[in-house]
């Protein structure tokens, strides 16, 4: 699929994601799974800048991706499922953490997403997700987001995000990002920096397209904050027709 028009995208987009864990892991998961793994469809799969552009009516798709920390020790692996539905888009998630002397968490998500083209080459939207996991509080929160989606020119993209955290119990956090997007030829390149989880991100990938429906990323992300851990994710995107 090339991407010729805003409303429509290649295979496999997915953005930022809630998440309270319990203690002990708590402020390294929380922090590395809202970087790190994203409900809203994004400007490339696991990537956090969310785009403004939806599937084609009748189009599915399938992410699944692998974050592994610096060192091999912290991991989470990636799920999710997604289709067109009428004028909006809907998905789900399940996501695997596993942390040093922690037991592993399993998170399950969805989300409804919509996105609107509203002048040529400009497009935005309005991305919900929801977060449960498999201990308490088993309601980790909510998030929404508002993309904008810019053609600078005929490969280029520019997508921004604003949007809020929602969490029971605790006081809302803000999330905001910029990405440019950069498709040559078969490859694509994205380099972003977002806001998330009251800490700063950067992250560069890239995306292979092995064929129309069959893509295949891989990232490496920091946080800006110190001490940061480093991580890498490799994905694998499966778009097709229900």
């Amino acid at each position: 699929m090339n991407r010729t028009h805003l409303a429509r995208r290649p295979p496999a987009r997915t953005a930022g994601r809630p998440a309270v864990v319990g203690r002990g892991a708590a402020l390294w998961a929380g922090m590395w799974l809202l970087a790190a793994s994203n409900l809203a469809q994004a400007a490339g799969g696991h990537h956090a800048v969310d785009d403004a552009a939806l599937l084609e009516p009748g189009q599915c798709q399938v992410e699944t991706w692998l974050d592994r920390a610096q060192g091999g020790r912290r991991r989470l692996l990636h799920a999710g499922p997604s289709c067109r539905v009428g004028a909006v888009e809907i998905g789900l998630s399940l996501d695997r953490l596993n942390a040093p002397g922690e037991d592993p968490i399993t998170i399950g998500g969805a989300q409804l997403k919509w996105a609107q083209v509203l002048t040529e080459g400009f497009s935005v939207g309005v991305a919900l997700g929801l977060l449960r996991q498999n201990r308490r509080p088993a309601f980790l929160g909510s998030t929404l987001v508002l993309p904008i989606t810019w053609q600078a020119g005929e490969n280029w993209l520019i997508h921004a995000q604003v949007g809020r955290d929602f969490r029971p119990g605790q006081a809302d956090d803000p999330r905001a990002g910029l990405a440019l997007e950069w498709t040559p030829t078969a490859w694509s390149f994205v380099a972003e920096r977002f806001r998330e989880g009251r800490a700063d991100f950067w992250r560069v990938g890239a995306r292979w397209a092995l064929s129309p429906s069959v893509s295949v990323d891989l990232s490496h992300a920091r946080g800006l904050q110190r001490p940061a851990t480093p991580w890498t994710t490799l994905g694998l995107n499966w778009a097709f027709e229900r």
